[in-house]
């Protein structure tokens, strides 16, 4: 992206000679020939360059000055000065600007004072994400783990988000942590302590929750997160649109955000979709496949290992490279989810919880008794039937032809939370 300029001076010749110098270098300016207006555009998420002579009429270039280094006292200010102006642009350096340069000046002493007023305001809006980004992981709640560069604009992203209203739209293929995003900005966002709803739009009481929910006289929670909003039935898709457009209209302090699988966007270009993203404003959030961050993964599987280790009251089982180099090698089709459910299966059971292909077959009779085996296999059916219908238990029991209470016993003795599967 094009690093901005905003370049003011009531001299039309100077403005269009300097702007067209900057455009050619790249720069995208913005020509203004008095400060108010300037100001008016101008706020401390300005990423670039100001550019601004000292006298002018109306506003001038020290009054500027004060005003803009108040909303943004790190904001990367140069001010343009005539000959005898001297003393006027060292009085500018002690109230904050960046640099001044004396006309006339040379079109290379421009640029590089440009480029460096430019990158130092990079340097400083860098340290600012990274502050937020520390702030908002080390807060309460959920974490966005990894460091794969998708994932470090993603929590710089959710960072800025978080301090807002604004809906979001998140797209992500299945087991991606679509519901962790949405509850990592509930619980970072302005109204942690308020309660966060969820409805699944793809399950069997969609339907009456979401009736419930679009006549309901008030709202009474703070962020409203619909799942699989493409799978919204029809007949509730127009009471819908309306309840949400209703919230945007009122003004009121509640955070709408929708989520859906990957090709959800190519949906958004007709119909229901459509309408909700962008008539509604809705800022869109992509979420990688794991396949597309695979640096993550031995950083996840630990952290995931740790965790339910914890949970079981178990010491974390040695890793080997060998078990990391298994770990990479698979395609995780299933993604953060999958690997959560291996780690959970793999705290458990040990080496025992990889799958029976990727084992020594002499080494497999010799350590695991057909108890054993059965006992895996039954686990790994449960976690992947669960993982299919995301942890919605009649209909586990439907294709698994279980009874109720036997599948609640069969999930207790393999210590399995049907809320580990919720998308």
């Amino acid at each position: 992206m094009n690093i901005p300029v905003i370049f003011i001076d009531d001299e039309k010749s100077i403005r269009d000679a300097l702007g067209q110098t900057l455009e050619l270098e790249d720069y995208d300016v913005s020509l203004f020939a008095s400060a108010k207006p300037a100001l008016e555009q101008l706020t401390n998420q300005f990423s670039g360059v100001i550019i601004s002579d000292i006298n002018m009429p109306g506003i001038d270039g020290l009054t500027f000055l004060k005003q803009a280094l108040a909303l943004d006292p790190e904001l990367s200010i140069i001010m343009l000065t005539g000959h005898g102006d001297i003393s006027m642009a060292v009085e500018a350096m002690r109230q904050g600007a960046y640099d001044f340069l004396e006309k006339p000046f040379s079109t290379e002493h421009l640029l590089d004072v440009v480029k460096r007023a430019s990158e130092k305001r990079e340097l400083v809006m860098e340290n600012r994400d990274l502050r937020r980004e520390l702030e908002v992981q080390s807060g309460p709640g959920p974490r966005i783990l990894g460091n794969a560069p998708s994932i470090k604009q993603l929590r710089r992203i959710l960072a800025h988000q978080s301090k807002t209203y604004a809906p979001l739209f998140i797209h992500g293929p299945s087991g991606c942590g679509k519901a962790l995003v949405a509850r990592f900005v509930h619980d970072h966002g302005l109204q942690p302590q308020q309660p966060f709803l969820t409805i699944d739009c793809d399950s069997t009481g969609a339907e009456s929750q979401l009736s419930e929910l679009t006549t309901k006289p008030a709202v009474t929670f703070a962020t409203l997160y619909l799942k699989h909003i493409d799978k919204t039935p029809s007949q509730l898709q127009p009471t819908l649109l309306h309840f949400i457009e209703s919230i945007s209209k009122a003004d009121k302090a509640v955070r709408v955000i929708v989520s859906a699988d990957s090709d959800s966007h190519q949906q958004c270009q007709t119909g229901f979709l459509h309408n909700l993203y962008f008539k509604q404003g809705f800022i869109s959030i992509d979420l990688p496949p794991l396949s597309q961050r695979q640096e993550d993964i031995p950083l996840l599987f630990h952290n995931f290992l740790r965790t339910d280790c914890s949970r079981f009251g178990l010491e974390p089982p040695h890793i080997d490279n060998q078990l990391e180099q298994w770990l990479a090698e698979q395609s995780w089709t299933g993604n953060v989810r999958e690997l959560r459910l291996f780690a959970e299966r793999y705290a458990l059971m040990g080496a025992k919880a990889i799958e029976p292909q990727h084992h020594d077959p002499n080494q497999q009779a010799q350590t695991a008794t057909l108890a054993d085996r059965v006992a895996d296999f039954e686990c790994k059916v449960l976690h992947d039937a669960l993982n299919r219908h995301h942890g919605r238990l009649k209909e586990v029991q439907q294709e698994l032809g279980l009874a109720r209470k036997t599948l609640y016993d069969k999930m207790k003795k393999y210590h399995i939370d049907k809320n580990e599967f919720k998308a």
